[in-house]
């Protein structure tokens, strides 16, 4: 989501982008990520985002054409439903789409061509956070009728891959593999009780589990438009090592951390825990993207840490770490700046 300050035209590689759409489809439809992930059909976030960025870019002379595809596109896609048919979620799901890609294009339009790709995302979540917000508390029992509707949906996903697990434990196969390898019944028992005990708290942190979703749907959206597209609607995108933001959103951490700790905000301690979880993933990828400025760009080694569960572990409080302490230490002065 780092963004150089650049608008030269020049021929990007798609290879990068193609590794983000995939995991971007994929990753919400695999055990454990489809019960954090708020919309699991991806799609229905990314396409109203590029067809959003089409229209900027039409207005700026682009091909009239792409508008016309792209958005008859995200309009086929937002009439199927999200999920389980006429469901509130499914409701919510489609309202957010369009919410969140009216907001990033009503602020692109308002501000400067210049304005980097992150503080126009962010500013588009938070703005469809507010009016999102302000709807529900218009509403008949107000955000916990939302809630309830998450809990429902992520309860009604742990059930369905709990029962797909169940039935595939029952095979034969597995029996036999099993009896070779006791560990792999408890290694089960273990997953089926982690999945039934995260609905109720991901349901709790939906608002900020949707605004990291959104923010990845936007910069994917915008990363694909501007390789469609010769006519730029503002600067391009850079590689992890260059990502960073304005140092005073360490103070969502603060306000954040405050509601948590101190007893006489017992009442906005969910909303503190949304915004350490939204902020300290912010924080993280840029720790991440110092390391990999430590590494010299050798991405393959964070990679393969994270794929070792204790190291895992220990990358992610390193990343943290890491991303706070640039806030005051600017770590990479010699990077360009976003």
């Amino acid at each position: 989501m780092a963004e150089v300050a650049t608008t030269q035209t020049q021929k990007k590689s798609w290879r990068p982008l193609l590794w983000g759409f995939a995991a971007f489809l994929i990753l919400p439809q695999l055990p454990f990520f489809e019960l954090i992930v708020p919309v699991t059909q991806t799609i229905v976030l990314l396409v109203p985002a590029v067809a959003v960025c089409a229209m900027l870019g039409w207005k700026l002379g682009g091909r009239a054409a792409l508008v016309l595809i792209l958005v008859a596109l995200s309009g086929w896609i937002l009439l199927h439903p999200v999920g389980s048919p006429g469901t509130p979620y499914d409701q919510m799901a489609r309202g957010w789409a369009i919410l969140l890609a009216a907001s990033f294009g009503l602020l692109s339009i308002l501000w400067n061509s210049n304005t980097p790709f992150f503080a126009r995302a962010l500013s588009a979540v938070a703005v469809a956070t507010v009016i999102g917000f302000t709807i529900a508390l218009g509403t008949p029992s107000g955000i916990a009728r939302f809630q309830h509707a998450a809990g429902e949906e992520l309860t009604k996903r742990a059930s369905t891959t709990i029962a797909q697990l169940q039935q595939g434990m029952a095979t034969p196969e597995w029996r036999e593999l099993a009896a070779k390898i006791p560990a792999l019944d408890t290694w089960n028992d273990e997953s089926e009780a982690v999945m039934r005990e995260i609905p109720d708290r991901a349901a709790s942190f939906l608002p900020a589990l949707l605004a990291l979703e959104s923010l990845a749907a936007l910069a994917l959206g915008w990363g694909i438009y501007d390789r469609l597209s010769q006519v730029k609607i503002g600067p391009t995108l850079g590689p992890l090592i260059e990502f960073r933001f304005n140092d005073q959103l360490v103070w969502g951490v603060a306000v954040g951390a405050t509601l948590c700790l101190l007893p006489a905000f017992a009442e906005g301690r969910n909303a503190g825990l949304n915004l350490l979880i939204f902020f300290g993933a912010l924080y993280l990828i840029r720790g991440l993207g110092v390391l990999a400025w430590v590494a010299r760009g050798r991405y393959a080694v964070i990679i393969i840490l994270s794929l070792i569960p204790q190291a895992c572990v220990m990358l992610g409080v390193l990343a943290l770490a890491l991303g706070l302490g640039d806030t005051w230490l600017d770590l990479r002065r010699r990077a360009r700046p976003t």
